[in-house]
């Protein structure tokens, strides 16, 4: 920031020029427009003593009520309970090597990286109130007290300066050339750096009461004063000389001058607040704008933007280069729709209620015009103003005339939407029906040159007509582009030649030769290039490429071959990007249909709610957005203020994190978009809702947090991460996953062991089975065996006695057949007799007829 100090310092000068150029045109009715904050944007509404901003760019407030750091959108406060002397800062000032001083009626503190210490000023007692400070060239603070002044040594520590003076010290200034200037009831006091000292009183000047204002500029000059006076001594001058005439209302008491970039200075007033440069003063007041008359100080951050601080706080919008006028004696400001300046360099200004032109700084009605939209005007070669509607008589204001009179045009003078004299000095009108119209002087009547068709009903609007630097016209109609070349013929150029297929509304030429056309439809804007029958289209561009919205109302270009555009959203400018809304100043983001002019170094503006004006020299493209700060990281029930550049393990019971991020930007404040991400746990970017970022219950691991700026135009800033580590609960720890691996291993060892135990018992057991299962059938094959042996014996051929039936064994011997068999198989037998046999052997008890019992023998041999 410091490298381009210089550049800062021209542009600011330049741009207090355009303040002191268009200052006037405050009792005009044109107004500034400011921007009130308060509790929306996490300030209060009153209470505010003063501020300023740190050499990172956040803005600070000294309130009644604490300390706040804006923070965009919202505050950090700081209170006796953090470690200030007291709850009321009512001075605060920028240390140039980090942070900032306060002043407190029980002490001075510094604060830094969210830290507080306080100062110790010399002997004095402790709780000793600071009434003012300021920095010298060195950079040392100098506090003035009620007992006396304190010079900074290194860091905390203040001496004090060997200086005897009686009263009160009320106000402190930085001088050139190393002196600086204490201003107090008895006078003003110069110390210089060879330690000399010059006074001065009332006998040179100085107001009787003492001195509650002082303030030196570039120049050298030193202003002074309270109540109602205001004095001046140039550098070298021995006396103050009186300028109490710059004055409109009182100095305001506790107030703070500021010494402004450009080297101008703000003197804070009852009435507003009093800007000085090279002799010129100017007053910022309720007529330009400022929402309060009372001023306690003002202030200009590093972006160029305007604090003003009075009964609240007020901030100027658009860099301080727009100005809103209402055209009328309401609030509620009038329908514009076109502007125009005349051969004297009057602008002229159509309305909903007629037509306004600017004599002597001030807008004033032409007469004949009242209660009639005028939406296009032009003044030809003989002097006669031309001015239409789309809902009325065109009407004339003749050369000299003071009040206009209605066109004698007949019925095609009704419903005209525009009107040109090209370069050979022919009026053309475009019709809201009726196509191209050419004002014929000699016969004194319209002529049409193209119409609407043959087609029953058939319309053809014409909306605006454009000579080109080749002389051909160029007419923006509902049937798309008509153009009238060299030899004086219309061409038609549509949707067959690569326009979209909708009608148009108006054009404006590139230097190149190429023209910007907008359509009826939301199609944003697309640039043509006619040569011959041929249309070529060059390039579209639709909203996000330089465009808010697509539906595009006006297109100029500047002198600088800028294009600028107007939608329903504001107004943008193409290359470089560029965006002027409600944020910026406008009144209104509602432009008018065709409602636009540019001038060399400004551009006026239609809209809904009045004339808009943009000073356009010296406007650069926006930057790449500022760097976005982490102020704070909340994990668990704790929380780590900035800076870091890297957080501390955080315990698993402290995983869930929250980010508090801020960019230090307050010219696009609400535009900004702050992205972020958290690697290690999500790769693509997203933006935020909010200013504090969350992230619940975060497993273990290793993460880098990121953040950046994107502007409306999608320009980068720098990333800012921090990195963390998050150490997993106990039970994920890396002795414990390795006592559960080990765990893991050993019951599997043993289920593996138990498994093969298992395996060999079963072995076993299915051995000692077989074993068994074997012995088995092996008795039970040799008993098998045997009766198969036995049952071979049996199936032989046995001897047998034919008589006695005894059978003969292995060994010779007979045996009866019962013996011979139980013997050799497990036939049993019981012994019986059969019929026959008890006939024979038991004659007369043989068996009956029909009897077939038979008796048997049990086993025994004992008969039943």
């Amino acid at each position: 920031m410091r490298g381009h100090a210089g550049g800062f310092v021209r542009a600011w000068r330049a741009l207090g020029w355009v303040l002191l150029a268009v200052c006037a045109m405050a009792a005009d009715g044109w107004h500034r427009p400011f921007w009130v904050l308060g509790p929306d944007q996490g300030l209060p509404m009153g209470g505010i003593a003063s501020l300023t901003q740190d050499t990172e760019g956040f803005i600070w407030v000294g309130t009644e009520n604490g300390l706040l750091r804006y923070e965009g959108g919202a505050s950090s406060r700081w209170t006796r309970a953090d470690g200030l002397p007291s709850d009321t800062a009512h001075r605060v000032l920028a240390d140039p090597a980090g942070g900032i001083w306060v002043a407190t009626p029980h002490g001075l503190a510094h604060i830094q990286d969210g830290r507080i210490a306080v100062a110790k000023l010399d002997e004095a007692p402790p709780g000793l109130a600071p009434t003012t400070m300021a920095l010298d060239e060195a950079s040392r603070l100098w506090v003035a007290t009620t007992e006396g002044l304190f010079v900074q040594q290194r860091g905390l520590q203040f001496k004090a300066l060997a200086w005897a003076t009686q009263g009160r010290q009320f106000s402190l200034a930085r001088g050139r050339r190393g002196a600086m200037h204490l201003g107090s009831d008895r006078g003003v006091w110069t110390f210089l750096p060879g330690g000399s000292i010059q006074s001065w009183g009332p006998a040179e000047g100085l107001p009787a009461g003492g001195v509650t204002t002082l303030v030196e500029d570039r120049q050298g000059n030193l202003w002074a004063g309270t109540g109602r006076q205001l004095v001046m001594k140039p550098l070298d001058a021995l006396r103050f000389t009186d300028q109490s005439q710059h004055l409109k209302g009182s100095l305001s008491p506790n107030s703070v001058p500021f010494l402004d970039v450009d080297g101008s200075v703000w003197i804070p007033t009852q009435a507003g607040a009093l800007h000085l440069e090279d002799g010129k003063a100017e007053l910022l007041d309720t007529n330009m704008g400022l929402p309060f008359r009372w001023v306690r100080t003002v202030f200009r951050d590093r972006e160029g933007t305007l604090w003003v601080l009075g009964t609240t706080l007020a901030r100027l919008q658009g860099s301080g280069r727009i100005w809103n006028h209402a055209l009328s004696g309401g609030d509620s400001g009038e329908v514009v729709w076109a502007m125009l300046r005349d051969p004297q360099g009057r602008l002229l200004v159509g309305t909903d209620d007629g037509a306004v032109r600017q004599e002597g700084g001030r807008f004033r009605r032409i007469p004949g015009t009242e209660g009639r939209r005028i939406k296009y005007q032009k003044v030809d070669r003989t002097g006669l103003l031309w001015m239409v509607s789309t809902v009325g008589p065109t009407l004339w204001l003749r050369p000299g005339a003071t009040r206009a009179e209605v066109a004698p045009l007949g019925d095609l003078g009704f419903g005209i939407n525009t009107v040109i004299e090209d370069s050979r000095g022919t009026v053309w009108l475009g019709h809201t029906r009726q196509g191209l119209l050419r004002w014929d002087p000699r016969s004194s009547r319209l002529v049409q040159e193209v119409g609407p068709g043959s087609a029953p009903g058939a319309v053809l609007g014409v909306f605006q007509i454009k000579e080109d630097p080749q002389g051909r016209l160029w007419a923006a109609t509902g049937g798309g582009l008509y153009l009238r070349d060299e030899r004086r013929v219309w061409r038609q150029f549509n949707a067959s030649q690569g326009l979209k297929p909708y009608g148009l509304f108006g054009l404006d030429f590139l230097p190149d030769g190429s023209a910007w056309i907008f359509y009826q439809e939301p199609l944003g804007l697309t640039r043509v290039r006619v040569e011959g029958d041929q249309l070529t289209v060059v390039e579209q561009r639709t909203k996000g490429q330089g465009l808010r919205s697509n539906m595009v109302y006006a297109v100029a270009v500047d002198n600088l071959g800028h294009t600028w555009a107007t939608t329903e959203q504001g107004v943008d400018r193409l290359d470089p990007v560029l965006h002027l809304g409600r944020r910026e100043g406008m009144v209104t983001e509602d432009c008018d249909l065709l409602g636009l002019l540019a001038e060399p170094g400004r551009l006026w503006v239609g809209t809904a709610g009045g004339l808009v004006r943009y000073d356009t020299d010296q406007v650069t493209a926006q930057g790449a957005p500022p760097r976005v700060h982490i102020l704070r990281v909340i994990h668990g029930e704790r929380q780590t203020e900035a800076p870091m550049e890297e957080l501390a393990t955080v315990s698993a019971k402290e995983a869930s994190l929250a980010f508090r991020v801020a960019v230090p930007s307050y010219k696009d404040e609400g535009l900004l978009r702050i992205q972020v991400r958290l690697v290690g746990l999500e790769e693509s970017w997203h933006d935020v809702d909010a200013p504090l970022v969350r992230y619940p219950a975060l497993p273990g691991g290793n993460y880098r947090f990121e953040a950046r700026a994107m502007s409306p135009e999608g320009g980068l800033g720098p990333v800012t991460s921090l990195r963390f580590q998050v150490r997993p609960p106990w039970w994920r720890s890396w002795w414990m996953l390795g006592l559960e691996a080990l765990a893991v291993l050993g019951a599997l060892g043993l289920l593996v062991w138990v498994r093969l135990a298992a395996l060999a018992r079963a072995k076993v057991e299915l051995e000692a089975l077989v074993a068994r299962r074997t012995d088995e059938l092996s008795a039970r094959n040799e008993e098998l065996s045997g009766a198969l042996g036995r049952v071979r014996q049996l199936s032989g051929l046995l001897p047998i006695c034919s008589c006695c039936k005894k059978i003969r064994d292995d060994r010779g011997y007979w045996n009866q057949l019962e013996q011979y068999f139980s013997e050799h198989s497990d036939v049993g037998f019981s012994h019986g007799i059969c019929p026959e046999c008890v006939g024979t052997m038991f004659p007369g008890r043989g068996q009956k007829p029909g009897d077939t019992s038979i008796q048997e023998t049990p086993p025994n041999g004992n008969s039943t």
